[in-house]
């Protein structure tokens, strides 16, 4: 019988970075966070923890802390079964987002739950192709994802296609693009990107274009609002969520470079296959928004 004292020490080093941080969340010692650490890795017998900076967590201290979290999640739901009259602890659900997702549709979709049942939402960011690696280590409960296969021990419901648009203010246009979207105007043309795993516009340049990864020069921008305030404010063409793009090329801010073309992002919601009615409720809501805001799946 795993001790869960020892868990949640495990849990806290890893979520806060260090020992000492540790310590001040838990209200103990710096010594006493190490022991119980100590005490974990000899009763599993393994190294849990990188102590590195930040500290992270082992392959066998990831899957320690998946079990934590689910057993956490659970324990959560049936003290407020228990104690339907008592809300002095709210839960808290760790969800993992691709900030487009946040920016758009995502919180709408959610806040009203939340607010009805007195939950917390932890919201991780990231890309929409990485998010499920914090389901797998545990720290989140469910994922917005393009992984259409679940994970061991997960589900993957799908939710909708987002369907991105080359976009470009008219001033950006006449600038670098008054010939046309040729091959040697893209070569040339800043563009715009979330981030560094992002791979959208890469895949958009590979495929129409022909144009390989290191054949254009970029601007990144690692924000859903700021990545769109770029492009508005004529720094670069970019990948924009249909969500966002469609509003503002109405309204003639920005236009769409290539009107026959979208790339497509179908996105899933992935959670643990446990019996906790928060993942199911959470994915109905979901599942009522996305039908009403995305794409149908593609071929």
């Amino acid at each position: 019988m795993l001790d869960y004292t020892n868990l949640k020490a495990l849990a806290t080093v890893v979520e806060t970075g260090g020992f000492e941080r540790a310590a001040r969340v838990l209200c103990i010692t710096q010594s006493a966070v190490s022991q119980r650490i100590r005490a974990l890795e000899e009763r599993i017998g393994q190294s849990l923890l990188i102590r590195s900076v930040p500290v992270t967590a082992t392959p066998a201290g990831k899957r320690l802390l998946r079990h934590y979290h689910q057993v956490a999640l659970l324990e959560s739901e049936l003290g407020s079964e228990l104690n339907a009259d008592d809300p002095h602890k709210p839960t808290q659900i760790a969800i993992a987002v691709n900030a487009d997702s946040l920016a758009t549709w995502f919180l709408p979709a959610l806040s009203p739950l939340f607010a009805r049942y007195g939950w917390l939402m932890k919201l991780i960011v990231d890309d929409e192709s990485y998010t499920h690696n914090l389901l797998k280590n545990g720290e989140a409960v469910g994922c917005v994802t393009t992984n259409a296969e679940p994970m061991a021990g997960c589900s993957a419901e799908f939710l909708g296609v987002m369907r991105y648009r080359c976009v470009a203010t008219p001033e950006f246009i006449e600038r670098f693009f008054a010939a046309g979207l040729t091959q040697d105007a893209l070569a040339k043309a800043p563009a715009v990107i979330f981030s560094t795993k992002d791979r959208l516009h890469e895949r958009f340049l590979a495929k129409h274009f022909s144009l390989p990864s290191s054949g254009f020069y970029q601007h990144t921008v690692p924000s859903s609002e700021g990545f769109l305030d770029a492009i508005c404010q004529h720094l670069g063409y970019g990948m924009v969520g249909h969500l966002q793009a469609d509003k503002l090329i109405a309204a003639g801010v920005l236009i769409d470079l290539c009107p026959s073309v979208t790339m497509d992002v179908a996105l899933y919601w992935q959670h643990w296959n446990i019996k906790a009615k928060y993942t199911t409720i959470i994915y109905r809501a979901l599942a009522v928004a996305a039908r009403q805001v995305l794409g149908e799946k593609t071929a």
